[in-house]
């Protein structure tokens, strides 16, 4: 994926820095030796001791004790910041390093180049900007976005939100991008092969860690979304668990199934259509919901067809 990446920060400490935080044995010993330089017109009442001149850390003179734990104070803040600077990045990097793309052209998808060539489109870019805003600001629900057509943009505006949400405030949010259909593929891959790491625990993991979470294309990996299949058992399963572990937390679900197709199914003529998924779990995705819908908008990638 060719996204904005950082770097994990690398924590480098100088010979001068090694050097600050000395242990009150090694003054003491320093001092029997004749290495240190005492300061007598000042004490320490606390720790009942002159003070000494300790270069580089300190320019004045300091109570041996004092000082050193002052140091130390120092050096653990220092080293907390580098730790809660390290996990923010890790967080702000999940989008580029472990999201599943199908469709490479995404990964440069943004609200700056969403087009909008109808009034549909226009309204929707313009929700889909309101939700990214709600969701950096740390609101969660769930995001349904639909059309019973292909190329609409529905994975363009769920990968611009989750960019958007990705790049707010202090960028300590995680977001990843989930090509439903190619992330089964990866697990049943997985399955007879024990080098890979696209477990069933994996993705059920680490969509569940995530602050804000797409599954992208669901139904697309039955096949074919147009025929009367039901969802396996063992995508219905992880499915289930995802949706589970995400009760509290944002998710953006992109699909060209109907409710009908979906949940309930439905009637054609002398046939009844099977509903793809089971109601109860599917339910799970409804609660505290929002929709986009494209009814109108044609597929632009079919347009662009020049014969």
């Amino acid at each position: 994926m060719k996204m904005k990446d950082y770097n994990t920060p690398q924590v480098h400490f100088s010979a001068e820095r090694s050097s600050k935080v000395q242990n009150i044995n090694e003054v003491v010993k320093s001092d029997t030796a004749g290495g240190l330089r005492w300061d007598r017109d000042n004490h320490c009442d606390k720790h009942d001791s002159d003070f000494v001149f300790m270069p580089p850390a300190f320019k004045t003179s300091q109570c041996p004790v004092c000082g050193t734990e002052r140091l130390r104070d120092d050096f653990q803040s220092e080293m907390q910041k580098v730790c809660t600077d390290g996990e923010r990045l890790k967080k702000h990097n999940t989008l580029t390093k472990q999201s599943i793309i199908q469709d490479n052209t995404i990964t440069a998808a943004t609200f700056d180049n969403f087009t909008t060539q109808t009034e549909e489109e226009h309204t929707n870019k313009l929700k889909a900007i309101k939700v990214a805003e709600r969701f950096a600001a740390g609101e969660a629900f769930n995001l349904w976005i639909q059309s019973p057509q292909t190329g609409c943009g529905k994975s363009h505006l769920a990968m611009s939100i989750l960019k958007y949400v990705n790049e707010s405030g202090a960028k300590d949010k995680s977001t990843l991008f989930l090509d439903f259909g190619r992330t089964m593929e990866l697990i049943r891959d997985a399955i007879n092969n024990k080098e890979s790491k696209y477990t069933q625990n994996y993705f059920i993991s680490l969509a569940n860690s995530v602050d804000v979470l797409v599954i992208d294309d669901l139904g697309a990996e039955t096949g074919d979304i147009y025929s009367d299949k039901r969802a396996s058992d063992y995508t219905s399963n992880i499915l289930r668990s995802i949706l589970n572990g995400r009760q509290d937390k944002a998710t953006i679900i992109t699909t060209n199934l109907s409710g009908e197709r979906m949940i309930t199914g439905y009637q054609d003529g002398h046939k009844f259509v099977p509903p793809m998924y089971d109601k109860k779990m599917m339910s799970r995705a409804m609660r505290n919901v929002l929709h986009i819908l494209f009814k109108e908008t044609p597929d632009k990638r079919v347009g662009n067809l020049q014969f």
